[in-house]
């Protein structure tokens, strides 16, 4: 699997203390996305094993509440985004999932998706089934500059925050805030929100 970024402890995409996961590849190419940066697929392959630890060390070090996967474009790499969550059901099963997609939930449902791997319709509908399983919460639709918003978690008023389990209710997904995590080699990573309001 390519992955653009990862950062092991974070409060503004999910409830509670939550590691991100995010996905390097997308082909959508929303006009002024935030994160251009993400869209080539290239990179160096990770195993689904190694990205796992990196959520399993997170965890140890601060105990997590969950893990959201971004992007890019998670479902582009839907087997192995698959493959990752059922590897914590044995390692974490008290985590929670979330995810953000530039796909709505019916493109989703009806396997119009693109994904890296050459799969049928059919199975991506399966693959989509499965994952829609496990989440607790999606962040579903394109990001369109020119309908900003403020409702939590959502760049584009367009965007809906799909609640896929019981685990959560609406009053549980906080005001939209940024984050910036500034790692001992320098590294600075921003997430969350940092441009609420009219686009430039």
């Amino acid at each position: 699997m390519l992955i653009h970024g990862f950062v092991s402890g974070n409060r503004v995409n999910g409830p509670g203390l939550r590691a991100v996961v995010f996905f390097q590849g997308c082909t959508l190419h929303c006009r002024f996305c935030w994160n251009p940066k993400s869209h080539a697929f290239i990179g160096d392959e990770r195993s689904v094993a190694e990205v796992a630890r990196w959520v399993l060390c997170a965890h140890e070090e601060s105990p997590l509440d969950g893990v959201t996967f971004s992007g890019g474009e998670p479902m582009q790499q839907a087997d192995a985004l698959l493959e990752l969550i059922e590897s914590f059901r044995d390692l974490l099963p008290s985590l929670s999932f979330g995810m953000y997609s530039g796909y709505s939930e019916q493109e989703l449902a009806d396997g119009r998706y693109w994904c890296r791997s050459e799969l049928t319709r059919r199975a991506k509908q399966e693959i989509w089934r499965l994952i829609r399983r496990r989440l607790d919460f999606g962040v579903l639709g394109r990001y369109v500059a020119s309908r900003p918003t403020s409702l939590p978690l959502r760049t584009s008023a367009n965007q809906k925050l799909v609640l896929f389990s019981e685990r959560y209710r609406e009053q549980d997904f906080e005001p939209q805030e940024a984050e910036v995590h500034i790692a001992a080699h320098g590294l600075v990573q921003v997430t969350g929100f940092p441009m609420a309001g009219l686009p430039v």
